[in-house]
């Protein structure tokens, strides 16, 4: 009697007990954009069978699956005259052959004419050649200094356009 009384309390608490309702608890796993490679003090080049084209060298370059994130970053880049284009920053975005500089941007273009310009931001178009701001700026742009706002320089047609100039022209004397 015991023995058909304790399996009949077994039969019942177990019916009770897998008939309990739990709430269950997933968590959601954010997946934050995280690099999938990171170098520290790096320096990389690109060549052909040639020559070097392009030089990076930054204190921590971080590759995500859409962009380059640049820390301390110089980059020297091969132009079209065979010549050495620079740029540098603090910090470089690139994504889609943009270059987004910030922060004591430097970016020295030697083609047909030689420029030096700094800003504390800098966006340049690699693929149409266009620099482009929307803070202020020095340029130097053959022997003259031009300082301003807002520039916007495309070097494939020679044509620069900024707001709240000062200029320094010197003229060549022969």
């Amino acid at each position: 009697m015991g023995i058909n009384l304790f399996v009949l309390i077994l039969i019942v608490a177990s019916i009770f007990i897998t008939n309990i309702k739990q709430e269950e608890h997933i968590k959601k796993v954010v997946h934050k954009d995280l690099p999938l490679v990171v170098f520290n003090n790096s320096t990389f080049y690109l060549m052909d069978n040639k020559e070097v084209k392009k030089m990076v060298k930054s204190s921590q370059f971080q590759n995500y699956k859409n962009k380059d994130e640049l820390y301390d970053a110089t980059i020297s880049i091969k132009n079209k005259y065979n010549k050495t284009d620079i740029l540098s920053g603090q910090y470089i975005l690139k994504k889609d052959n943009i270059y987004r500089l910030y922060s004591d941007v430097k970016i020295q273009m030697n083609g047909e004419n030689k420029i030096d310009l700094s800003s504390d931001f800098l966006k340049y178009d690699i693929n149409k050649n266009i620099l482009s701001n929307n803070d202020s700026f020095i340029l130097n742009y053959n022997n003259s200094v031009v300082v301003g706002d807002n520039l916007f320089y495309n070097d494939k047609l020679n044509i620069i356009k900024a707001k709240n100039i000062h200029m320094k022209i010197k003229k060549e004397v022969k």
